[in-house]
Parts: C-alpha cells; sequence; structure tokens
C-alpha cells in the first residue's frame, strides 16, 4: 500500500482528534472543485466585479463545497461495508467514525448549505436543493442509479457535477442562457472521466451489483468512453466558440493513459485527480472566456 493518505490517517488522528475524521469523510480534494465553481463561475459573467460580488462568490463556493462534502459523507455511509473490501484506511472501516455519525454530519451539511443557498436566491436555493437530493440518492436505495446501468451511473453525476453547478452559479448576475455551452461542457467533461474513480474499486463494486464502466465494460471500455468524451469536447468548444476550453485536452488525455496509475497522495489513480483539476480548470476558464 502507498504513502500517503492511507498510511496518513493514524498520524493525523494523533494529533488533532476526532474532528479529522469528520473531516476525512468529506474528502477534502474533492471539494475544491465545487469551491471553485463558486469562485470562478459567479464572477464569470460580472463586468466590474466588487467587493460585493466577490463575498458572494465564496459564499457560493462555500455552499458548493459543503453541498459536494453532504454527497461525501452519505456515500461511506451508505458502502461501509464496501469500502471494508478496498478501503479499509477510511475513517467508517476503521473504527474511528461510526455509520450514525457520517449519517448525521451528511444531514448538517445537506441543511447547512440547502439554507445557505437560500440565502443568495431563490434559483441557486432550488438548485442547490436539486444537487442535495442527487448526491443523497445517488449512493441511497431507492433511487440510487449504481445498480441500473453503467452510463445512468455516470450520467446521473454528469447531471448533478458538471450540468447543473454551472447553471446555478451563472444564473447569480447573469442570463443563465449563456451559461448552457459551458454546462454542456461540463457535463461532456464528468461523463467522459468521473468513472476513472472506479477503477480501485472493481471487484468490490461488482460484489454489491453496484454497475460502473470499469467493472462492466473493462479499463478498456473506459479508456474508449474517455476517448469519445475526449473527441465530444473538443467539438463542442469549437462549435461553442470556447477555443479555450482546448486547454483542457492535454490533461483529458494524460486522464486515459494514467488510467491505472495509483497516486500516492490520494486513493484514486492519477486519472481521477485530473478528471477533478479539469473539472476546477473549466470554470477558471470560463472566467478569464468571458472577460476577454
Amino acid at each position: 500500500m502507498p504513502d500517503g493518505i492511507r498510511k496518513g490517517y493514524p498520524h493525523l488522528e494523533r494529533h488533532i482528534g476526532k474532528i479529522i475524521g469528520y473531516i476525512q469523510l468529506c474528502r477534502p480534494f474533492t471539494l475544491v472543485a465545487p469551491l471553485l465553481a463558486g469562485l470562478f463561475g459567479v464572477l464569470a459573467p460580472v463586468e466590474s466585479i466588487t467587493f460585493h460580488h466577490l463575498l458572494t462568490a465564496i459564499y457560493v463556493g462555500l455552499t458548493l463545497a459543503f453541498a459536494q462534502a453532504c454527497g461525501q459523507c452519505i456515500n461511506q455511509y451508505a458502502d461501509a461495508e464496501l469500502d471494508k473490501l478496498t478501503k479499509s484506511y477510511r475513517p467508517i472501516p476503521s473504527g474511528f467514525v461510526t455509520r450514525e455519525e457520517a449519517l448525521g454530519v451528511g444531514w448538517l451539511l445537506a441543511l447547512f448549505s440547502i439554507g445557505r443557498a437560500f440565502t443568495i436566491n431563490l434559483f441557486f436555493g432550488l438548485t442547490v436543493l436539486t444537487l442535495i437530493f442527487f448526491a443523497v440518492f445517488y449512493s441511497l436505495a431507492p433511487l440510487s442509479p449504481r445498480k441500473i446501468h453503467p452510463l445512468v451511473n455516470t450520467g446521473w453525476m454528469a447531471f448533478s457535477r458538471g450540468l447543473l453547478p454551472m447553471l446555478a452559479v451563472w444564473s447569480i448576475y447573469g442570463d443563465i442562457n449563456q451559461a448552457w455551452p459551458y454546462a454542456i461542457i461540463a457535463f461532456i467533461w464528468v461523463m467522459g472521466w468521473q468513472a476513472s474513480k472506479d477503477i480501485p474499486d472493481v471487484n468490490a463494486d461488482k460484489a454489491y451489483g453496484i454497475k460502473t464502466i470499469p467493472n462492466t465494460w473493462g479499463v478498456k471500455g473506459l479508456q474508449v468512453t474517455m476517448a469519445i468524451c475526449l473527441v465530444w469536447f473538443g467539438t463542442a468548444a469549437i462549435f461553442f466558440n470556447l477555443l479555450g476550453m482546448l486547454l483542457l485536452l492535454p490533461l483529458g488525455i494524460t486522464a486515459l493513459v494514467t488510467i491505472k496509475k495509483q497516486a500516492s497522495l490520494t486513493e484514486n489513480t492519477y486519472s481521477w485527480i485530473c478528471y477533478y483539476l479539469g473539472l476546477g480548470l473549466i470554470y477558471i476558464i470560463a472566467f478569464v472566456t468571458a472577460k476577454i
């Protein structure tokens, strides 16, 4: 087992106490993309940025990050037994946090993010409420898409992590109709690379009846999916005249070729890291291109 996050948990526990278990449940690296979505997505349509705009962007980024953290907590609550097979170092399988605690933290994060979202505006509040619905029922029966079909599984995530957040952040200060090209770009990115997270869990997911692209069509199938979405991504960027998005193609190719290479500082592959970095960069590029 590589060094890094897997061996780092026990050391962190000694210095910080049980609070670190709750932080681990949220999987902080995955919160970077929604934070960037708020910070840059909100400001992209703003012509003259003021302190008020910046403060709102920070609030939105934190709200989306908390919504994402809610989904991570609920997922680990739902997959506690599955995680014992491949991720025994996680807070619940290791016995550091109970399933009930994970569920409680998840619901608290949900309530906070929904309540905070409605203080921004009605549309954003309703969108975050929808995001929470998709985050929670991605993992929980009876609505979970994970046992239906691998493309339904991934499409659920592409809608909730790609398309919806872009519409939500753009609507705060801009015309939502202008956000659709960016939302489609984000949808394609998640559709192509989200399933990279499932590479380490092929056998465990299959044992619990979860249908993913890697455990249904193999690693080659996932690489084909990535290649197809890479073409769609580039085509969409050209069609919508969002040429700055083409800068993400090398990152997408890197994700494709590092699909099985385990990263030492995270629990997933380098491909998964490229996926999350790309998702955050979409909002940064959207901000930059909107200002040109």
